[in-house]
């Protein structure tokens, strides 16, 4: 007999289109289970109400899933793109996702500033044009990546430095650049440069980022004959010193293949629930660069038997990889077939406007080098478990002894920290942040903008950041009176229902015995019971509700040092949120009161000449030129 969550969803199916789009499964609390995309969504959908589709997740998913939503979109290209951007934004629990995506992260060479600056970045940003100053000419910032893991950007970022150099500066000037001092800037802060012969330098760089160290050779031999038959040794030498390190580089890295081919290797193994893909990038027939992403399927999946779905893991990591890589090779080898790889090709097309062979070896040199990768994986995903089990063995201890230290009923499963940042009490914000089982729940941070308080009051922002957050864990009802009655009143089992806003089992406050009588009252005067802490910064004493003497701990304490990150990380987050506040402000205080000045020009000024000092400092004529006279002379009254 069907149940009636099924006839629900049966139901609703039936009026899906059968049109491509993106489909998502909720739980009875609108969390989302799954995402998924189809050519035709109802036929798609059907399937998984009867036998076709054999995924070992999904019996468990349709035990769970009470509703269903769809999303229509032109073709199966655009449901991939709003796939990976809804999957990267909820995380479902029966997606097969990256474990940490913020591990993606790329170079970045950024022309907002007057001197382009070389950086990372976390996305890819769809940015306007920027007109170069004195020059017809525009760009878009540059990106380079993916990169799995943020410490290799570092890396490379210093080996371009000592090959190329490359300016810290954000503007010309007459005070030079830190790095000038240490020859690893070119001297365009201070003029020794113009800024057209850097961006042609930074073309060198993104073509080296690019893999393309031969290009890159042949440029600088170019150049260095030029500066040489015109007399200008000093740059001569410069190029001769860049061209020495890149054929050094060169020696150095493995050749692969007697042939220049570009190739990407794709490689992946399993190990206790987690699958790691290897990527091999092969430029001019050499090893240019190793990745490995790491990702965890579905707990529902049986992992020791042969339900393991690598078809669908290969098919996820490349639609997501190819959908933010900066650059793409001739042909991508992969171990096993993906699932849909016309649909990973049209994804390269639309991006590069190239089109790239996507194989499966049988035999030969790439069949070898997939065999690599795969060793490569299975090496890397057993590292990383240990290291993992090592950390995780670590947080345990400190759970447990921190039930021990402040005599708790439980181990803390979920611990929320408190941070209050403000400057004089300007832009006071408030931060919250979860750790779950000893680990950052990031999707459940929150920040509050203080409203009641301008003045520097931190008892009375705490008071009031607390009370706004417990009003998140009390049902509609209950919610309803406390807001009546100015209180935060509610059962801990009826406030548990709201899984959104659960309540925590240990409170960290960022202060001493002030800031916690203060949350103390606030508890107090509700119906919940949790224990709360306040953690000082001189000694690091924890203090107790009730409790003349601090707790004090070692420094090498693992209670103690799960108490310093979540506190520290609580500040981080507060100040972050602070100082973005503070600097819109600051925009917003000279230009949101000129009249006929909407957000779409004050975005144009600001990238167009930065501060609104210099906004002061350009003339009349380019102030023209960017908004037009009349609104350049209303500019200048008000400014």
């Amino acid at each position: 007999m069907i149940s009636k969550q099924a006839l629900k969803l049966k139901t609703k199916i039936a009026n899906f289109p059968s049109r491509p789009g993106i489909y998502e499964f909720l739980n009875n609390s609108g969390e989302v289970l799954y995402v998924g995309k189809a050519k035709n969504l109802r036929a798609r959908v059907r399937q998984y109400l009867g036998t076709d589709d054999n995924r070992p997740q999904i019996p468990f998913l349709m035990a769970e899933a009470t509703d269903i939503n769809y999303t229509v979109v032109t073709n199966e290209l655009e449901s991939a793109f709003l796939e990976n951007t809804l999957i990267k934004q909820h995380h479902p629990k029966f997606n097969i996702d990256l474990k940490d995506d913020k591990n993606y992260a790329f170079i970045k060479i950024d022309f907002s500033t007057e001197i382009p600056q070389i950086t990372n970045a976390r996305k890819i940003d769809d940015e306007s044009l920027r007109e170069i100053k004195n020059s017809k000419l525009k760009i878009k910032n540059l990106y380079f990546g993916p990169y799995s893991v943020t410490y290799k950007i570092r890396n490379t970022l210093n080996l371009v430095r000592k090959i190329f150099s490359f300016c810290s500066n954000t503007k010309v000037g007459s005070r030079p650049c830190f790095y000038y001092h240490m020859h690893r800037c070119p001297g365009v802060c201070v003029g020794k440069i113009g800024l057209i012969e850097y961006r042609n330098h930074l073309e060198k760089i993104a073509k080296f980022l690019q893999g393309d160290t031969s290009g890159v050779c042949r440029e600088i031999k170019k150049e260095m004959a030029k500066a040489a038959t015109r007399k200008q040794f000093e740059t001569a030498a410069r190029l001769r010193d860049q061209l020495k390190s890149l054929e050094l580089l060169r020696e150095k890295q493995n050749a692969i293949l007697a042939k220049k081919v570009d190739w990407d290797i794709v490689s992946l193994a399993e190990n206790s629930g987690f699958v790691c893909v290897n990527l091999f990038k092969i430029r001019g027939g050499k090893m240019f660069d190793k990745e490995n992403f790491v990702y965890e399927l579905p707990r529902t999946i049986n992992h020791g038997g042969h339900f393991v779905l690598y078809s669908e893991i290969m098919q996820r990591f490349l639609e997501q990889y190819y959908q933010e890589t900066s650059s793409i090779p001739k042909i991508i080898y992969t171990q096993i077939p993906a699932n849909n790889e016309k649909l990973i090709s049209d994804i390269i097309k639309s991006r590069f406007k190239k089109t790239t062979l996507i194989v499966c070896p049988q035999k030969g040199q790439a069949k070898k080098l997939t065999n690599l990768g795969k060793l490569n994986a299975e090496e890397y995903i057993k590292n990383w478990l240990t290291d993992k089990a090592g950390s995780l063995d670590k947080i345990n201890q400190a759970l447990k002894q921190l039930k021990t230290v402040l005599h708790l009923p439980e181990t803390p499963a979920r611990i929320e920290a408190y941070d209050i940042s403000n400057i004089q009490g300007t832009n006071p914000v408030g931060s919250m942040v979860v750790f779950k089982d000893g680990l950052p729940a990031k999707s459940e941070y929150r920040k509050f903008k203080i409203q009641n308080k301008n003045t520097p009051d931190d008892f009375a922002m705490m008071k009031e950041m607390l009370a706004r957050r417990f009003f998140h864990s009390v049902i509609a009802s209950e919610a309803k009176q406390s807001r009546h009655n100015n209180k935060i009143a509610a059962p801990r089992q009826i406030a548990a229902r709201n899984d959104k806003w659960p309540l925590p089992d240990l409170i960290v406050i960022d202060g001493g015995k002030g800031q916690l009588n203060v949350v103390v009252s606030l508890i107090h005067n509700s119906k919940f019971i949790i224990p709360i802490i306040g953690l000082a910064k001189k000694i690091e004493e924890i203090f107790l509700p009730n409790q003349n003497e601090p707790i004090i701990l070692g420094h090498d304490q693992p209670a103690l040092q799960l108490l310093q990150r979540l506190r520290d990380e609580a500040h981080r987050f507060g100040i972050t949120f602070h100082r973005s506040l503070r600097s819109k402000q600051a925009v917003k205080s000279a230009l949101d009161d000129i009249p006929r000045l909407g957000p779409k020009t004050k975005k144009l000024l600001k990238t167009k000449f930065g501060t609104v000092a210099q906004i002061k400092k350009t003339s009349f004529n380019d102030l023209s030129n960017v908004v037009g006279e009349k609104l350049a002379k209303i500019i200048y009254q008000n400014l």
